[in-house]
């Protein structure tokens, strides 16, 4: 199977990547409480983009289609990532958010307690699966070390504190950049990078650049969309502080540039990233 266009790729393995995510975690969570309430967040909509994006690497590295389920137990940990990052954003203590993707957050749904449970849940979980995939071990090595660095006090819970101690001061470009990097962007350069570390290409500077432009891109289009929908008026973003044009323009530059790095990548099929790239088009 040859599939040249990110949206196919996602439409083609979602179904098989989502029921995996389902059946993985009922098999192994026994406490009913904990299994709904982590499948509850984990099932709520999500368009699976950091996982995806894993597994594109891995394919454009040379990994066969019929080959990528081998990889769902890294790529499914991404994902309990994610989702944790989640419950606890929206939290009473952190951004205090009733609904998510027109559904009752989870601890409006269930408490506050079993909401952090959740979550602690999904955190600890992920390198659990990690560790019993069937990559060997110096991959499943490097994925541990490149999501826990990304997605812990260096990288993402580094720009969650950052967001929730500094909500009331207006920040400066350099400091939503670092706040926007860490919080959003950390983990999807994390997908993009353990999707080529555990398919044996090696990582260069230009495949890097793409997943760090990516990544705060992706940001940049989430600011926009809420500014369209007139949320986050008084929060650190992008349009609230330099304003709408501006961001539209550096966000085409970002996009730009990593189009500009990935077509520099060596021994690597470039067409699911580029193609990757239309989900910033209006």
């Amino acid at each position: 199977m040859d599939i040249k266009n990110f949206q196919d790729f996602h439409k083609q393995l979602l179904p098989q990547f989502d029921q995996f995510l389902t059946d993985k975690l009922t098999q192994e969570v026994k406490q009913p409480l904990m299994l709904e309430s982590m499948l509850y967040s984990l099932n709520s909509g999500g368009k699976r983009v950091r996982p995806m994006l894993m597994l594109a690497t891995a394919y454009s590295s040379g990994v066969k289609f019929e080959d990528l389920p081998k990889y769902f137990d890294v790529a499914g940990s991404i994902e309990l990532i994610h989702t944790y990052s989640l419950i606890h954003d929206d939290l009473p203590e952190m951004d205090n958010d009733d609904y998510r993707r027109g559904k009752l957050t989870s601890h409006k749904k269930f408490g506050t307690g079993p909401a952090v449970l959740a979550g602690d849940g999904l955190l600890t979980q992920a390198f659990y699966w990690i560790s019993k995939s069937s990559l060997d071990t110096s991959k499943r090595m490097a994925a541990v070390r490149i999501l826990a660095h990304n997605a812990g006090p260096m990288g993402m819970v580094a720009g969650q504190m950052t967001d929730i101690t500094k909500e009331d001061k207006q920040l400066n470009i350099d400091e939503l950049t670092q706040l926007h990097k860490q919080k959003t962007a950390d983990l999807i350069s994390a997908a993009i990078t353990i999707g080529a570390s555990s398919a044996d290409h090696k990582l260069s500077k230009e495949l890097v650049e793409y997943a760090e432009k990516v990544g705060l891109a992706f940001q940049l289009k989430d600011d926009l969309d809420d500014a369209d929908d007139g949320e986050d008026v008084d929060k650190n973003t992008f349009p609230n502080l330099i304003g709408k044009q501006a961001t539209e323009e550096k966000l085409h530059n970002l996009v730009k540039d990593a189009l500009n790095a990935v077509l520099k990548e060596e021994k690597f099929d470039k067409n699911l990233l580029v193609s990757f790239l239309d989900y910033f088009k209006k």
